[in-house]
């Protein structure tokens, strides 16, 4: 993709970061907000709760790490530096964002709950709060990678549109599913997306200048 368009997206999704920051943050924007968790808590059901209870374990802090040190561990094997340092810039670049946001704008969830961060079932003593959504980024961030790659390795048309499209579904669906488990407002889990999006750009920006493998195959990696 060209470095333009891939401009045009980081910017748009800068302000739309910034929009749902400044209209969703304040004491309104969370009565907003509220409502929509009212409505969502009315249409609920049983069921739709054990869905997104799956869908959601995509964001889960384990399934993250342990996918993180899959694909970091492949990428080590291969001596394919390149997306080596990407894809760990991407995604410890992440949390560490995620962190600071949090920390920054200190939003309770809802419920006026503050958790701490938890990690195979272990309760660090840091508080996480609710904006942006830390579970959405984590995923968000790793999946659009995963669709970086598809768009890099894989030929077929069709088959990079069907992945493609379960890609995006995955991410709304990890988004919705925080709103249906009660775990934090809309405004958290759009805001997570739009940085998390940004944050992609970025950093691909950044790496693109030192890639030296323009387009590579399945095969490049066959051959190693």
């Amino acid at each position: 993709m060209k470095n333009k368009s891939i401009l045009i997206i980081m910017f748009i999704s800068i302000i739309v970061f910034f929009s749902i920051t400044f209209i969703f943050t304040g004491e309104k924007g969370t009565n907003y907000d509220q409502n929509i968790v009212n409505w969502v808590y009315d249409i609920s059901t049983t069921t739709i709760v054990k869905i997104m209870n799956v869908i959601s374990l995509i964001g889960a802090s384990e399934v993250i790490l342990f996918i993180t040190l899959v694909i970091a561990a492949l990428f080590v094997l291969k001596k394919d530096w390149y997306h080596t340092i990407f894809f760990l810039s991407l995604s410890v670049g992440g949390v560490v964002l995620n962190f600071l946001l949090k920390i920054l704008f200190h939003r309770e969830r809802p419920g006026n709950d503050v958790s701490n961060i938890e990690v195979f079932n272990f309760s660090l003593e840091i508080p996480s709060y609710s904006f942006p959504s830390g579970h959405t980024m984590r995923s968000t961030i790793l999946l659009l990678f995963l669709l970086y790659l598809v768009f890099r390795l894989i030929k077929g048309n069709l088959l990079k549109t069907v992945l493609s499209i379960i890609g995006v579904f995955l991410i709304i669906g990890v988004a919705l599913s925080r709103l249906f488990l009660e775990a934090h407002y809309l405004s958290d889990t759009i805001g997570a997306v739009s940085i998390s999006v940004a944050w992609f750009c970025f950093v691909y920006l950044i790496m693109k200048k030192y890639d030296h493998q323009e387009k590579i195959s399945p095969s490049y990696y066959r051959s190693r």
